[in-house]
């Protein structure tokens, strides 16, 4: 296995082409039985994640970011704080009162993604953003290819140090959806507003003080760029925000 990674270390590293050296990364990868590989720069304490790239299956990255599993993520909260590994069983997780529904769903939707396990190294100083390296297998570590800790150590050293956001192929690269025009809240008032209600039955509608439903249509009109709650309205009609 030395002297595999000898020779991927000289694919990494010496090729111009980010293509090359993520095609090296995975030929690697295949020979270590790993069934996936996931580069990421993130900011575990904020949750915040810059970008990835990764072989995963593009449906579970669309449910990952999406669903906001980021939040929920052991790998991203555990290793915020440190440079360091984990191992994630997956498919594991039981629904308990001190378990978010979330937090199984992503456990059990990495199961059934095809995954078992993911091992997981952080790099950077602690707290702030770092590079995530994960490994997935389609197998417990016990009965996967035996691959000792050093050698995931290594591999996940080397994937750190030349995989960046531009290596994969476009359709392997991930970032974060930005956040919605509109929020849920910002949404319900002016289509109350559509409805022809005014500022206290909205208020009543929702359970919230006339105060916050000025502050969300304030906040509404911000978003759009509008003049007035009813140009806000009219604005969010028109791009299909809201219907009535």
């Amino acid at each position: 296995m030395k002297n595999e990674l000898i020779d991927t270390l000289d694919r990494l590293l010496h090729p111009q082409d980010p293509a090359g050296r993520w095609q090296a990364a995975q030929d690697v990868a295949q020979r270590m039985g790993v069934k996936s590989i996931l580069v990421a720069q993130a900011d575990g304490t904020l949750k915040d994640i810059s970008w990835i790239s990764t072989d995963m299956p593009d449906s579970w990255m669309e449910e990952y970011l999406c669903e906001g599993y980021v939040e929920v993520d052991p790998l991203v909260s555990e290793l915020a704080a440190r440079p360091g590994s984990m191992v994630l069983e997956c498919g594991s997780l039981q629904q308990s009162g001190d378990v978010p529904g979330k937090a199984v769903a992503y456990n059990h939707g990495l199961r059934g993604a095809g995954f078992a396990t993911l091992h997981c190294t952080r790099f950077g100083p602690p707290r702030g953003a770092g590079k995530y390296v994960t490994l997935g297998y389609a197998e417990d570590l016990r009965t996967a290819r035996s691959n000792s800790a050093l050698e995931m150590q290594l591999f996940s050293a080397l994937l750190a140090s030349t995989i960046e956001q531009d290596a994969p192929p476009p359709r392997e690269r991930y970032s974060p959806p930005g956040p919605p025009l509109l929020t849920t809240r910002q949404r319900e008032v002016l289509s109350l507003l559509a409805e022809g209600m005014m500022t206290a039955r909205i208020a009543e509608k929702l359970g919230l003080s006339e105060a916050a439903v000025s502050l969300h249509f304030a906040n509404a009109r911000r978003a759009l760029g509008a003049a007035t709650r009813e140009h806000a309205l009219a604005l969010a009609l028109k791009q299909g925000l809201i219907s009535l």
